[in-house]
């Protein structure tokens, strides 16, 4: 029985051995585990804050190009708005212009009108003061001065 005992005890020191084993073995399985899930934890937050700052660049630079847009259509706006400005302005100018030109020919009309009935109302009046003249100095009327009055 000693025999018996010996190998049960054999046995059971393998077994206890193995058993032991088997518990460091899981032990650092479970270290490595717990290592690699805090890896991955890690990792996880550095992507997610990777992903966070690239979305706040992206955010960033559409945010520019939207601005940069608005400038240009800003300054489009402004410079459309000056031209039609300038436009209107040679528009009454031009307008001013025509106006001041048919003033000027009313003036001009009603002017030579004036003077018109001005000659017509003293024709009479310069023809006797003519002949008044001539009877005066004694002026004898030539032929192709009649054909004058």
């Amino acid at each position: 029985m000693a025999d018996g005992q010996t190998d049960w005890l054999a046995v059971g020191a393998r077994r206890t051995r193995a058993q032991r084993l088997l518990e460091a073995v899981t032990a650092k399985e479970e270290e490595r585990m717990r290592e690699l899930l805090r890896r991955r934890s890690r990792l996880k937050a550095l992507f997610h804050h990777e992903e966070e700052n690239y979305r706040q660049e992206l955010q960033q630079k559409y945010l520019e190009v939207e601005k940069e847009r608005l400038e240009r259509r800003a300054k489009a706006a402004e410079v459309l708005q000056a031209r039609e400005e300038d436009e209107r302005v040679k528009f009454v100018l031009r307008a001013d212009e025509q106006r001041r030109k048919q003033q000027c020919h009313y003036y001009r009309d009603a002017y030579s009108r004036e003077i018109q009935r001005y000659l017509n109302e003293s024709r009479p009046q310069e023809i006797t003061l003519r002949n008044q003249m001539r009877k005066a100095y004694g002026i004898v009327k030539k032929a192709s001065a009649v054909h004058e009055d």
